[in-house]
């Protein structure tokens, strides 16, 4: 059983940061990017830093959808435990907010693996799937924690969500905006090295602020789940065993400490002298197992 489930929001608080602070610190001391503002994915686009880059985010993608199914299930149970049938509305927006939150996961790891100066439109388009995906998550998350309040959460924490899905919209508003205003106006050699005489530089350092504004929001968003993840816990799916024609031999039969549970079918047992004095004299001379795996 795992009890420790706060980490794994506290981890994707640490690790986004780390990633994209590391990538940032090895692409300006090797003159890749500029100092001044450049975009997150800026960063990882040239080697060595982009197989770190694509790496960490990869890692960190995994991790949030994790994180996303681990919240599905915490809500849903939730709801079972303490909600009426009238508040069908948090089961439908659970559901829709974990699949708009692995798309953008999708959306990331395609931001991260396709590098703007190899397949810009491909990577453009990632890029807008996580940070419109992120927004949106963080939005239907928040409706979600104040039906929940205050069992699962503080209204502290649910106005603390409102804050943040405001800051991530206005955020990712802005930087399209600018973005699209910035490319406009520029025409420099390499946007990645994007200077003053380029053109389009005062919107450049807009959207890219606005970027990583986005990114910090959401990262603090996810942080707001460590405390009342606190007081869940995960237990290892149990598996049944319903295998129709399947024979033991007394020979190959396991013992272990864990309780054995044998379903037998009454219209495939046979007779055979397999299980002499076993600890199963109900069963014959022979047990016919099925198998269903039940994951929970």
């Amino acid at each position: 059983m795992l009890t420790k489930i706060h980490a794994l929001p506290v981890c994707i608080f640490v690790l986004i940061p780390f990633s994209f602070l590391l990538t940032y610190c090895i692409a300006v001391s090797l003159n890749h990017v500029e100092v001044g503002f450049p975009y997150i994915s800026d960063t990882g686009t040239y080697v060595p830093e982009s197989c770190i880059f694509s790496q960490a985010i990869n890692l960190v993608s995994f991790l949030l959808a994790i994180f996303m199914y681990v919240q599905y299930k915490h809500v849903e149970q939730h709801y079972r435990d303490h909600l009426s049938s009238e508040f069908t509305i948090v089961l439908k927006l659970n559901r829709w907010a974990v699949l708009i939150g692995w798309l953008g996961c999708f959306g990331v790891n395609i931001t991260a693996n396709f590098q703007e100066t190899s397949v810009i439109i491909v990577h453009m388009s990632g890029a807008l799937i996580a940070f419109g995906c992120a927004a949106l998550y963080s939005w239907m998350q928040t409706v979600i924690s104040h039906y929940v309040c205050p069992l699962l959460n503080s209204v502290l924490i649910a106005r603390l969500r409102v804050f943040f899905s405001l800051v991530q919209t206005a955020a990712f508003a802005t930087s399209l905006v600018a973005g699209i205003i910035s490319h406009r106006d520029f025409h420099g050699k390499d946007p990645t090295k994007w200077h003053e005489k380029d053109g389009g530089f005062t919107a450049h350092v807009i959207s890219t602020g606005a970027e990583w504004l986005l990114v910090l929001a959401f990262d603090c968003f996810i942080l707001t789940y460590a405390r009342e993840m606190q007081n869940i816990s995960i237990s290892s799916p149990k598996i049944h065993f319903i295998t129709d024609e399947l024979t033991f031999q007394s020979t190959e039969f396991y013992h272990s400490e864990d309780r054995i549970n044998i379903t037998t079918s009454q219209n495939s047992l046979r007779t055979v002298h397999s299980l002499p004095n076993s600890s199963y004299p109900e069963y014959g001379k022979e047990n016919v197992l099925t198998t269903q795996a039940i994951v929970h």
